[in-house]
This record gives structure tokens, C-alpha cells and sequence, in this order.
């Protein structure tokens, strides 16, 4: 990564901007890194200066999705950033293609909001600070069968 004579890395690619705290979203980049990455698309954590000052955050502040930088300079966000980036890869371009396919995208949107919003709490333990003494861990998808 070169600099040019701001604070911002050289933009020769695309940059997936995560949530560095989010268990799913380290989880995910550690599988899938050198297939992006292969195809110019860096990662780097919203947390870090330069992204936040580039994608002018204040502080303290976390977008409720995953950001994405394009090489045109175009900041697209979620499950549109993910189509985006699932079309430079062929085998997952049809992927791709169908997450922003009207019908379709309305449930990749709410499926990626749900995740989003428990992205703290998946897998096998909850990550979230803890409220009292009487807060019990989340076990994802079988927290529903718990009783009381």
C-alpha cells in the first residue's frame, strides 16, 4: 500500500470497510480473503483513522453496515456491497447478480440486516458487555428453545 500525499492509502482497487469487534465479520474475512483480495479488493476495519475519515464518520460512530469503497470512488453499503464485490469473482458472479434482482434483494436486505443487528451474538457465545448478573449467553439459533 502506497500513500499519496493525504492520509489515505492509494485507491487502485476496491476497500471492504468491516467492523473489526464483529465475530461473523473477522470470521468471514479470514474464509474469503485471498478470493477478493485476488481480485483488487482490499479489507481494512471501520475502526481504523483513515477509513473513518474517509467515510467522514464521527467519533465514536459505526455505520450499521459494511462499507465498501469502489475504484470510481463510489461508497456502497451491505448486501450491495457484497453483490458488488461477489461480481468480480465468476463463480460467484450469478450470486451476485441475484442479490440485486428485484424480489430477491428485498430478502438479501432484510437477511443482512438481521445479521447486522446480531452480529454480536453469533456463534457460539455472545460478545456483548454484560448487563447485570443475571445476563445468559446467547447461543444463536437455539436461544429461541430456551425457557425462562
Amino acid at each position: 500500500m502506497t500513500e499519496n500525499n493525504s492520509s489515505f492509502p492509494r485507491i487502485s482497487g476496491a476497500w471492504a470497510f468491516y467492523d473489526h469487534h464483529c465475530p461473523v465479520c473477522r470470521s468471514t474475512i479470514r474464509q474469503w480473503r485471498r478470493v477478493f483480495e485476488a481480485r483488487h479488493i482490499e479489507f481494512a476495519a471501520l475502526q481504523a483513522p483513515w477509513v473513518r475519515e474517509r467515510l467522514g464518520l464521527a467519533p465514536g460512530e459505526l455505520p450499521s453496515e459494511m462499507k465498501l469503497l469502489t475504484p470510481d470512488g463510489r461508497i456502497l453499503g451491505g448486501p450491495v456491497a457484497i453483490a458488488w464485490m461477489c461480481r468480480r469473482v465468476a463463480w460467484l458472479w450469478p450470486l451476485g447478480v441475484l442479490m440485486v434482482t428485484p424480489g430477491f434483494h428485498a430478502v438479501t436486505r432484510w437477511v443482512y440486516q438481521w445479521v447486522a443487528r446480531n452480529r454480536y451474538c453469533l456463534g457460539d457465545m455472545c460478545e456483548l458487555p454484560p448487563i447485570g448478573v443475571d445476563r445468559r449467553r446467547h447461543l444463536a439459533a437455539t436461544t429461541f428453545l430456551e425457557t425462562p
